[in-house]
C-alpha cells in the first residue's frame, strides 16, 4: 500500500478522531468563592480563565451551559473527590475539569504617600485564586496552582484581569501539551533506523515547522495494587512539513532504532511536543 493510499485510509479513521485523539476536552465548572467576595468579580476571573483555555487550537471545551451542573465545592481534603463530582464531570463528556477558588476578588481605595505631592488615592485591585485540573479518567486531582494579580487606577480590576492572563497560559501549555501518534514510518536510515515519520497531527492543530516533539511508549504497571501509566522516552522528532490539517512530517533526530523497532512491534507510541 502506498503512503498516499494509507494515508487516505489514516484520514478516513482519524478526520473525526482528530479532535477526539488530539484535541483535549476541558471543562471549566463554576469557580467557587467565598461569601464577602463580589460574585461578578469572581464571574469574570472565571471567564478570563475560560477566554484563556478557548483561545487554544488543541483543546476543546465543554459549552458552559453543560458546566452548570457540575458542583465542584464537592471536592474533598487531601485531593479526594466526590463521586458525585466525578460523576457529573463525566456526563459533560469532558477528560478534564477546571476548578477555581477565588480567595479574593476585590478593588479598594487605598492611600499612597508620594514625595512632594503628598498622599493621594487610587483603586488598587486584587486577585487571588487557586486552580486545579482533575483528570476524570483517572478519578484525581493532578495539578494545582495558585495565581495573584493586581492593578491600579482608573481600571484597576480590568488591569488586575489582564495581568492574570499570562499565568493561566503557562499553567495550560504545562499541562496539556499536544500529544499525537505516529501514523508510519516514511525512511529509514542505513542502520534501519527511523529516519522520517508521518504524526497524526497538522494545520488543525497549529503545528508547524520546526515544532519538537518527544516520542515515548507507555506500558501500563500494577504499583501497590494501582494501576499506573511509564512514559518511557525513545527520542526526539521535529517537524519539517505540515502537510495539511491532518498530517506532518517529521525528521527523527534522536531515537531513531528504538522507535522504529517498537513501531513494528506494535507497541503504544505517542509524541508530546516540548516546543511551543
Amino acid at each position: 500500500m502506498t503512503r498516499r493510499m494509507l494515508s487516505v485510509f489514516i484520514s478516513i479513521a482519524v478526520s473525526t478522531a482528530a479532535f477526539g485523539q488530539s484535541k483535549t476536552v476541558i471543562g471549566i465548572a463554576p469557580f467557587r468563592a467565598g461569601a464577602s467576595q463580589n460574585s461578578n468579580n469572581v464571574i469574570s476571573v472565571q471567564e478570563t480563565v475560560s477566554d484563556v483555555f478557548s483561545r487554544n487550537k488543541r483543546l476543546l471545551l465543554v459549552e458552559k451551559e453543560k458546566m452548570t451542573q457540575v458542583k465542584a465545592d464537592s471536592a474533598s481534603q487531601q485531593n479526594k473527590l466526590d463521586p458525585q463530582l466525578l460523576e457529573q464531570a463525566k456526563a459533560t463528556g469532558a477528560q478534564y475539569i477546571i476548578t477555581g477558588n477565588v480567595s479574593r476578588a476585590a478593588v479598594e481605595i487605598k492611600q499612597t504617600n508620594i514625595p512632594v505631592i503628598g498622599v493621594t488615592t487610587s483603586n488598587v485591585a486584587e486577585i487571588s485564586f487557586t486552580m486545579s485540573v482533575i483528570d476524570v479518567a483517572r478519578e484525581e486531582v493532578i495539578a494545582t496552582t495558585t495565581i495573584n494579580s493586581t492593578g491600579k487606577g482608573k481600571i484597576a480590576f480590568e488591569d488586575a484581569l489582564r495581568d492574570l492572563k499570562p499565568q493561566v497560559e503557562r499553567f495550560m501549555k504545562d499541562n496539556f501539551k499536544i500529544t499525537v501518534s505516529i501514523a508510519e514510518i516514511e525512511e529509514k536510515n542505513s542502520n534501519g533506523g527511523a529516519a522520517k515519520v508521518l504524526i497524526v497531527a497538522g494545520s488543525l492543530l497549529g503545528v508547524k515547522e520546526l515544532d519538537e516533539f518527544r516520542v515515548y511508549e507507555l506500558t501500563e504497571l500494577t504499583v501497590d495494587g494501582k494501576k499506573m501509566t511509564r512514559k518511557k522516552t525513545l527520542g526526539k522528532i521535529a517537524v519539517s512539513k505540515v502537510e495539511d490539517e491532518n498530517f506532518s512530517v517529521c525528521l527523527v533526530q534522536e531515537g531513531g532504532i528504538d522507535i522504529a523497532k517498537k513501531v513494528e512491534e506494535g507497541a503504544k507510541i505517542k509524541c508530546e511536543m516540548i516546543t511551543e
